[in-house]
Order: C-alpha cells, then sequence, then structure tokens
C-alpha cells in the first residue's frame, strides 16, 4: 500500500505545485513586511521614506526608479519624491534587489492636491530676463546627480527666520500673466544682507550667478537630497567645500528675477523639486503673503 501525503493539496493545484505556491505567496508578504513606506498616504509634491530590512537597492514607483543606500545599521534607505505633476491615485512601489528581482511591493496613495494662484509684479526688464542654455545645463547637471554619501541628518534647519510669503507648488501669473510654471520652492521675508545658513550638511556644488535665478549657491547633501538657495547679494562659499548645517553660505539680496529682497530655496529629492515644509517648520506671513516677490 503507497502513502500519500494530501497535506499540500487544494482544489485546482497539483501537491507538487502548492508547496512552490505557498511559498511564493508567504514570501512575497514577508518581504513587503520587511520594506516600508512612510507616509503610505501623501499629497502631491512631497517626499517619501522607503526603508527595507533586506537588501534593496531600487526602488520604482510608475515610471520613476531611485537608489536605496545601505546604512550603518544594516538598513537600506531611499527618498521618493511624488512630483507636482504626478497622477492621483493608489500605485505600487516596487523594491528591487541589484539584480533586477523584486524584493517586495508596498502600496501609496496619492491624494488630489489643490495649488493656488499667485500673482507676481515685476519690471518688464526683470520680467525679460532668461536663463542661457549654459546655466540651465548646468542646473540639470546638478538635479540629476546623486552621490553615495550621506552627510545630512534629521530634522533638517530653516536656511533663515523669515516667515513664508510665496508657498509651494503655487501657480505662478507674472502682471496677471498665467506662465505655465508653478513654483518649486519657497520664498521667505528677509532683508537685504540677512545671513542664509546650510539647512543640512554637504557639498557645494555651484556657487554662481545666473540671469534668471541671481546668485546662486546649491548644496548635494547625499542620497538624494539637494538644497539650492537663490537671488543672494553676496555668495560666501566655495564650490567644492565641505558645509556643514547651520554655515552661512550667503546673504540676502534682489538678484536676478526679483523685485525685492528675500531667499528663494528650493528642495530636490533624487531630481524633483519637492515642498520644503514636510522638511522645516515655518509661518506664513498672514495677510503679507499675497505681496509676493520674486520668482
Amino acid at each position: 500500500m503507497k502513502c500519500r501525503n494530501d497535506s499540500y493539496r487544494r482544489p485546482g493545484i497539483p501537491g507538487v505545485l502548492l508547496a512552490p505556491f505557498l511559498a511564493a505567496m508567504f514570501g512575497s508578504a514577508a518581504g513587503a513586511q520587511q520594506c516600508t513606506v512612510k507616509p503610505a498616504s501623501i499629497p502631491l509634491g512631497q517626499t517619501v521614506r522607503l526603508s527595507c530590512e533586506v537588501p534593496a537597492t531600487t526602488a520604482r514607483l510608475k515610471g520613476r526608479t531611485v537608489r536605496l543606500f545601505k546604512q550603518t545599521d544594516g538598513a537600506w534607505l531611499g527618498l521618493m519624491p511624488v512630483a507636482v505633476a504626478d497622477v492621483p491615485g493608489t500605485y505600487p512601489i516596487e523594491f528591487l534587489a541589484e539584480d533586477g528581482t523584486s524584493v517586495a511591493s508596498v502600496s501609496l496613495t496619492i491624494r488630489k492636491t489643490i495649488f493656488p494662484s499667485q500673482n507676481v509684479v515685476l519690471a518688464p526688464q526683470i520680467e525679460a530676463l532668461h536663463s542661457t542654455p549654459e546655466e540651465m545645463q548646468t542646473l540639470t547637471t546638478f538635479r540629476d546627480s546623486v552621490s553615495d554619501v550621506k552627510y545630512w541628518e534629521d530634522p533638517l534647519v530653516a536656511p533663515l527666520p523669515g516667515c513664508v510669503i510665496s508657498p509651494f507648488g503655487v501657480k505662478r501669473l507674472h502682471n496677471g500673466k498665467p506662465t505655465g510654471e508653478f513654483h518649486a520652492g519657497i520664498d521667505q521675508r528677509a532683508s537685504d544682507g540677512t545671513p542664509i545658513r546650510a539647512v543640512a550638511a554637504g557639498i557645494v556644488k555651484i556657487v554662481q550667478p545666473f540671469n534668471v535665478l541671481g546668485g546662486t549657491v546649491a548644496i548635494d547633501h547625499g542620497q538624494g537630497l539637494e538644497t539650492m538657495y537663490l537671488h543672494m547679494s553676496k555668495l560666501n562659499v566655495e564650490a567644492g567645500a565641505r558645509v556643514n548645517q547651520g554655515d552661512v553660505i550667503g546673504y540676502v539680496g534682489a538678484t536676478g528675477r526679483a523685485n525685492g529682497p528675500h531667499l528663494h530655496w528650493v528642495v530636490y529629492v533624487n531630481g524633483v523639486p519637492v515642498n520644503p515644509q514636510q522638511w522645516v517648520t515655518l509661518k506664513p506671513c498672514g495677510a503679507a503673503k499675497t505681496k509676493l516677490k520674486g520668482k
């Protein structure tokens, strides 16, 4: 008499195939438990923190792929940006091993987000300023670079104490005319000559005047996080320098496409501009917020 083990049988699935089926099913669930996304629900223009306890070198959200980096505690961490132009909905973030195989898949909900419109009054000669192809290439090279060393730590600090006169994401009008652009950073109120400080440690990549951006400093903080500070009257660092959080990198001005002294600064996560107010706490200027200054 032959003995038969039916403990792994299931209707419609041969017993010899059921064990691998169960292993794959439970293995996938275990992988999902070892990889997380925070927050799991997010508005447009913000950043998702990715974490895996198992080796995962990249993560993919629709057509966007970012790197994860092994930390000193053994965890794999990365940053996934959600762009202002992304389509709201629920999507999987797929975590991939170095050989491209899937380690886990975790759902992310992108919420519908309404950004208001705001008008900026500019003198004709200021509105007429345009970036050169060389300037655009310099900015693209900066945004597209991702370095391996992490210099930044939470929390970031505000570059200066001024309130917000123009928030992230607003649809920009110049002299009442739509530009088709959104505000990729935030503007903080500050008087001419106010010191501007690095929000985190990093390596200075750009120190130069631009036609539209004015006096500009850009810092690579490592592992996908970068910041840029615009319209400065004076630049206080050199390209290639290592800066610490709180170091003075320049001074507030009104250079470039600006109609008064203020600081416009941008946070890039893996090349995508995201809302700085997810990273630092800043107060709006109240009634003054409707009197916008600068790009």
